[in-house]
């Protein structure tokens, strides 16, 4: 948690200093701080420390102190009545400082406003050391994925004292039916920096989503943590892992959605809203400074304006924005995005929506063939001219053979691949993954790790890096659940990544 405290408002109007030229000689205040770093002793929790910085007015006029500033965490405080005060040439005054740890590492600075022409602002660095405990719990959320009816399946959790005194788990309780703790014995004690595990087992009798939660009550910072777990049952063995190499790491995005108007695309439509807010909680976990712009306007123009996450009722801003009008070119998604790219340019209708050192993507939704009156290697050039680094994402029919709600998403599909975006199906029901895909598209780098849905028999699984099988340069990692590619084998940005493989049966320990 961060604080922010002012002792003493600023004026509104910045103090000038007062100087005067007599030859040589030049009048004028000088502020001198000591010291400018104050370290605190390691405290236990309840006990405090006093220190000290002094200000000194070296100069030949008076200085004139505007504000004294205090940010960081609440385990400081500044105590002085003179935030404002006058002092004469060889004066000065004593700053009382008090440091009550409330985390394992606390920092703040204290920011001095004063009227010397040289320095301003002057900062003084705190810190300091509790000798508390706190608990870090991984993995967390913790889930199984699918697995196999009727046959436990074991993982580890692990407890791990990160703090810097020793930490006490009181209690341990799992909270989830499907769920079930290994033998363990609490109390038990974590030193600073040790870790210890206990096995969580699944066995899931039915062919349905399983989920709870586990507490964990100990004299941590936080008294209870909590863990989501989850994992669903299955008859089905065989699992396919797919995952986009992004061309990042980006810190923010600027997304633009096209979405079909054809009265076919209801049900497609209603799988967009219906993962919306999913979508926007995954950009907020990855720390990424988003805005969206949605558009079905053939000029490309938002009717919605620039969403973000400060928009007021943005889940009805955007469905609003979903269910839009129907052109002359609502088929045509390839000639609205380009469009819609090249009219956020200053002075037009989607002006400020692409930010510099922004990551673009646009995410094209139809059940129908691009449409637009162009080739879409022209509309990619048009995109780019604009934007060189955005991307195009396709949730379109199968190419090439389309199926029973779609017709093959032509255009599309090879638009997203020179462009190193993603292409997902509108066939499929369940888009939860889709939106993941455009959130790691969206912020990533290239990894060589790709973590697994459920637990795989080893020995059958088949790695695919854009349709061709890799046989080396990679490893299962057991401990992590993952698909580990050596160091000159990780796959490039905007590669599409394939993992099938088989879910352990018959109850394998």
């Amino acid at each position: 948690m961060v604080a922010f405290f002012a002792l003493l408002g600023c004026p509104d109007q910045q103090l000038t200093a007062v100087t005067k030229d007599s030859g040589d000689v030049a009048y004028e205040p000088d502020i001198e701080i000591e010291p400018d770093a104050i370290s605190f002793a390691d405290l236990m929790p309840g006990q405090e420390e006093v220190q000290s910085f002094t200000i000194e007015n070296r100069g030949n006029v008076d200085l004139h102190l505007s504000n004294i500033v205090l940010t960081g965490t609440t385990a400081f405080t500044v105590g002085t009545d003179q935030a404002t005060a006058t002092l004469a040439p060889g004066s000065k005054i004593t700053v009382p400082v008090t440091f009550a740890p409330v985390n394992p590492e606390d920092f703040g600075t204290i920011s001095v406003f004063s009227d010397d022409p040289d320095s301003p602002e002057l900062p003084v660095s705190l810190d300091g050391t509790g000798l508390v405990p706190q608990l870090y719990i991984s993995p967390n959320p913790y889930g199984f994925g699918s697995v196999m009816l009727d046959c436990e399946q074991t993982q580890p959790i692990t407890f791990t004292n990160i703090g810097s005194a020793t930490l006490t788990v009181s209690q341990v309780v799992i909270a989830a039916e499907g769920f079930t703790l290994g033998d363990y014995a609490t109390p038990f004690y974590l030193e600073p920096g040790e870790s210890s595990s206990i096995d969580l087992n699944f066995l899931p009798s039915e062919e349905v989503a399983y989920g709870g939660e586990l507490w964990v009550a100990s004299d941590s910072l936080v008294e209870t943590s909590t863990v989501s777990v989850s994992g669903s049952g299955t008859t089905e063995s065989e699992v396919t892992d797919e995952y986009w190499q992004g061309d990042g790491p980006w810190d923010r995005t600027d997304i633009f959605f096209y979405v079909d108007q054809s009265c076919s695309m209801a049900d497609d439509k209603q799988n967009m809203t219906d993962n919306f807010l999913d979508f926007t909680e995954m950009l907020a976990g990855l720390d990424l400074d988003w805005q969206i712009v949605v558009s079905t306007l053939d000029s490309g123009c938002s009717s919605v304006g620039i969403l973000t996450p400060d928009t007021p009722s943005l889940e009805t801003a955007f469905l609003t924005g979903v269910e839009g009008y129907a052109g002359r070119y609502t088929e045509a998604g390839l000639h609205i995005a380009a469009n819609g790219v090249q009219n956020s340019t200053p002075g037009n209708c989607n002006d400020g929506f692409l930010r510099e050192d922004s990551k673009p993507q646009l995410v094209l939704v139809s059940d129908e063939p691009d449409q637009s009156p162009g080739s879409w290697s022209t509309y990619v050039a048009d995109i780019q001219a604009v934007a060189p680094d955005a991307s195009i994402t396709a949730i379109v029919g199968d190419v090439p053979a389309g199926c029973s709600t779609a017709d093959p998403g032509t255009g599309y599909y090879e638009a997203a691949t020179a462009t190193r975006g993603a292409f997902l199906s509108i066939c499929e029901q369940d888009w939860s993954t889709y939106f993941d895909a455009i959130a790691t598209l969206s912020s990533t780098g290239a990894t060589d790790r790709f973590g697994l849905s459920s637990t795989p028999d080893p020995v059958t699984i088949v790695v695919t890096v854009d349709d061709s099988v890799i046989r080396e340069g990679w490893t299962y990692e057991a401990g992590g659940n993952a698909v580990v590619f050596d160091e000159a084998s990780v796959p490039g940005p905007g590669t599409h990544v394939v993992i099938d493989y088989t879910i352990l049966g018959d109850c394998v320990d």
